[in-house]
């Protein structure tokens, strides 16, 4: 989003042609690189609206014909597997010097007569397989396709005319090496969704988020893997075959989550076998083959394997001393990856210092192999527990983060709706990346939908933290409300997404009582809801304004969040005056108590409108109950209202 740009959309000096330019990948190359490019075919027929560009596999000595009548072409591929690029950089074409032996970097330059029958080419290099997808879906989104055009569904802007301007650019390392996210929590809202329209979380499900990632430039993912009752819970393993193989031939690193190591899911484990059986201390064999086969499934995949153990279902472990179980269970896993790799430390590896495992791990009982990535967590509540010292920041597995954008859990749960204040999320982000905790950022993003602002803004902080200051966020605003509504609305988008933001940051959703805000002291609750009926009236006006197409984005991504939180803090404030008015025998408690009810009403509408959009599109997206808490940190079974009063 924030790239250097390599694309306008009207001739200049210098500049190529690439409307209807065939895309060249050399048949050695990376899967991913090949499956990129034909995703990026797919992006210029979206923008310029003719058929798809052609991609052509490249096979030294043979020659090529151009599909097209321009002649040009867009040759993809990396340093060290492409040979186009190898052959470009022994005749002196091409320099690749500052992205080779990079992470995930790439450059673009324009070179006159690449191969026998073409004309132009934009060439884009990368450093390394991910670094040349990251170029194909860097090109996608300055054409104007944006990474949310399928899952938010953001139109593409129309382009008859695109030009790959001459002077050559440069792109990456990114700020932190592994950028990604943990579907976690998902039912009912997405789990509803996966099991209507794909059956389960299949590959079909899965290349959706490998090809969202990407375009986000992030490549790392603890899959879906809440448990099932009563549905039939998610084990990406397993779930399908392909899910672990297409991972990798996409060029997303797939990991596991704090509570399940060794590339295993629970759900894989109580499958088989009865509660109770997950206990280090009496099934202690049983449970390390289940972690090497979790090692050998792993074998030729791209993959960060979590170390450590906890109790059942995300528990504590059982024992009287924990912190010696956690240290034999180190023990053993790093046994299983010299028994399988021939090495301890063969494969990328992180230990999460999450909940009570972190005064497990500072008590200095439990000691962590120094090329192991400590993974540091937040309270999850947005503020980050605890980063390295001095001395953990020089480790060479280095540091990383665990950070929620939703969680289920004590005090309280938070899966609905987004409800994250961006300058705080920034700020702690940035303590984690000064402190050195840069190897993972890894964030809990619950059923997705709700998230698409703080995905992209996380993502965008993670690839580079310097593109967004500590002043920038009204400029992220705009900069992405410009890309995904165009320019005209974005100044008025981005003052509601600003506006929404600080509204949020007062309290989140789940967490708002009818006794949050004052009835009676300074219009507390009076001057809170104007706030949110003023930032309606002008999503409703926005919403209003943008063309038809962009209606399904607009809704999902500006009119909805705002009109459900609108909805729901009118509730809850009603909800106090209709229990005032009640202790002062006044007959406006009975207005009030319809009015709740009304407003109770207008929440379901408004989710059902969220279900019919796009003929059922994100049927079950939106459906997590949250009205009803009670004393307990689980989110209610359904939505609901007590406690109105009338008068007779």
């Amino acid at each position: 989003m924030f790239e250097d740009k390599f694309v306008q959309f009207s001739a200049s000096t210098g500049s190529i042609d690439l409307v209807d330019a065939c895309i060249v990948v050399d048949v050695q190359d990376w899967p991913g690189v090949r499956l990129a490019a034909e995703s990026l075919a797919q992006d210029f027929a979206r923008v310029a609206g003719n058929d798809p560009s052609q991609v052509i596999l490249w096979h030294p000595g043979v020659t090529l014909t151009s599909p097209k009548s321009t002649k040009n072409s867009i040759i993809v591929g990396t340093v060290g597997s492409s040979r186009i690029i190898q052959q470009l950089e022994s005749e002196a074409k091409l320099d690749t010097t500052k992205i080779r032996g990079k992470w995930e970097s790439f450059n673009t330059t324009v070179i006159d007569q690449v191969l026998p029958g073409f004309g132009r080419a934009l060439v884009i290099s990368g450093s390394d397989k991910r670094g040349a997808i990251f170029g194909c879906y860097t090109l996608s989104e300055q054409i104007g396709v944006s990474p949310w055009y399928w899952w938010a569904d953001v139109p593409p802007q129309k382009h008859l005319e695109i030009y790959a301007i001459s002077h050559p650019t440069w792109h990456g390392e990114p700020s932190v090496q592994y950028r990604g996210i943990f579907l976690n929590d998902e039912a009912p809202a997405l789990t509803g969704w996966v099991l209507e329209k794909y059956g389960k979380y299949n590959s079909k499900f899965y290349i959706k988020i490998f090809e969202l990632l990407l375009r986000l430039k992030a490549n790392f993912l603890w899959p879906a893997m809440w448990p099932g009752y009563p549905n039939p819970g998610a084990s990406f393993f397993v779930d399908d075959p392909d899910n672990q193989r297409l991972a990798d031939e996409y060029g997303i690193v797939v990991s596991t989550s704090h509570h399940e190591p060794m590339q295993r899911l629970s759900n894989e484990w109580f499958s088989e076998n009865p509660d109770g059986s997950w206990n280090w201390l009496t099934n202690r064999e049983k449970i390390r083959q289940f972690f090497e086969l979790g090692a050998e499934r792993a074998r030729d995949h791209e993959s960060y394997f979590t170390l450590g153990m906890r109790g059942e279902y995300d528990k504590k472990m059982a024992g009287d001393d924990p912190a010696a179980v956690v240290q034999d269970v180190v023990k053993a896993q790093r046994n299983v990856f010299e028994k399988v790799y021939g090495r301890k430390d063969a494969v990328p590896q992180l230990f999460a210092v999450y909940k009570e495992v972190q005064s497990l791990y500072e008590s200095g009982r439990i000691k962590i192999p120094d090329d192991v990535t400590l993974l540091f967590q937040d309270d999850n509540f947005g503020s980050i527990r605890r980063l390295p010292t001095t001395s953990e920041a020089t480790r060479s597995g280095g540091a990383g983060v665990y950070y929620h954008l939703e969680y289920v859990g004590s005090p309280r749960s938070y899966k609905w709706i987004n409800s994250n204040s961006l300058g705080k999320t920034q700020h702690q982000l940035m303590q984690a990346y000064h402190h050195n905790a840069r190897r993972i950022w890894i964030f809990n993003v619950g059923d997705l939908k709700p998230l698409e602002i703080p995905i992209t803004f996380v993502m965008a902080l993670a690839w580079n933290v310097r593109d967004i200051p500590f002043d920038g966020l009204k400029s992220f605003f705009a900069t992405m409300a410009k890309r995904e509504f165009g320019q005209e609305l974005a100044g008025d988008i981005a003052q509601i997404w600003h506006e929404y933001d600080r509204l949020v940051s007062l309290r989140k959703h789940e967490l708002i009582e009818p006794d949050t805000f004052s009835i009676l002291h300074d219009k507390e609750a009076d001057l809170v809801l104007q706030r949110w009926k003023t930032l309606l009236e002008k999503a409703n006006q926005v919403h209003d304004r943008v063309s038809d197409e962009s209606k399904a984005a607009s809704f999902q991504l500006i009119l909805h969040p705002v009109k459900a939180s609108y909805i729901y803090v009118a509730l809850q404030i009603t909800r106090a005056k209709n229990l005032l008015y009640a202790r002062q025998r006044r007959n406006s408690a009975n207005k009030a108590a319809a009015s709740a009810l009304a407003l109770f009403d207008q929440d379901f509408d408004l989710s059902e409108e969220y279900h019919r959009q796009l003929n059922g599109k994100w049927n079950h997206m939106m459906m997590q109950p949250h009205y009803g808490y009670e004393e307990t940190w689980h989110a209610p079974s359904r939505d609901m209202i007590g406690g109105l009063c009338r008068r007779s």
